[in-house]
């Protein structure tokens, strides 16, 4: 047997092995570059999912900001209301106050100047039989003679009871002053 025929039969099963190899590559390389494309194909599908849902919650996101910022102003349009409703309603309440007072004085000073008239013995039947607390402010509305006058008429027992409630009421004057 010589070198040739061993060697030729041995060239061509090289080649027939050699090309059947550079098939199964070629095909190995095609299937792997139809799954890359698949796969970019996806990954494209993704990206515009994602995109489509950045788009999304952006335009989500600004109308409940645009929303927020309308019931911001509508609330402080509210408060505002409120706040004049309240500036109002105290405004209201400090002349009534006012007017209260001065009911109370007039009231007070037509009361004081009746006891004032009185003869103080009247005077002293009168206080006698009234609440203590409504006597002694009747009598706090008196001249300072007078009701020395009117107090020396009365029961001994009462008029000392007014005169409690009296300098209780002094002692708090007072203490409201400082």
């Amino acid at each position: 047997m010589s070198i040739k025929t061993i060697l030729v039969p041995l060239f061509f099963i090289s080649l027939l092995y050699a090309k059947s190899s550079t098939v199964d590559c070629n095909a190995i390389f095609e299937q792997r570059k139809q799954e890359i494309k698949r796969d970019l194909e996806l990954l494209e599908e993704k990206r515009q999912s994602i995109e489509a849902l950045k788009r999304a919650s952006k335009e989500t996101m600004q109308k409940k900001e645009e929303l927020l910022r309308k019931k911001e102003e509508e609330l402080k349009i509210e408060l505002a209301k409120v706040e004049a409703i309240k500036k109002e309603t105290l405004d209201i309440y400090e002349k009534n106050k006012k007017l209260l007072k001065e009911i109370q004085d007039t009231k007070n000073n037509k009361i004081s100047q009746t006891y004032s008239k009185m003869k103080d013995s009247k005077a002293a039947n009168i206080l006698n039989n009234m609440d203590k607390t409504k006597a002694a402010i009747i009598l706090s509305h008196l001249a300072p003679k007078k009701i020395a006058k009117i107090m020396a008429k009365m029961d001994p027992t009462i008029a000392s009871e007014i005169t409690k409630i009296l300098s209780s009421k002094m002692d708090f004057d007072l203490n409201s002053t400082k």
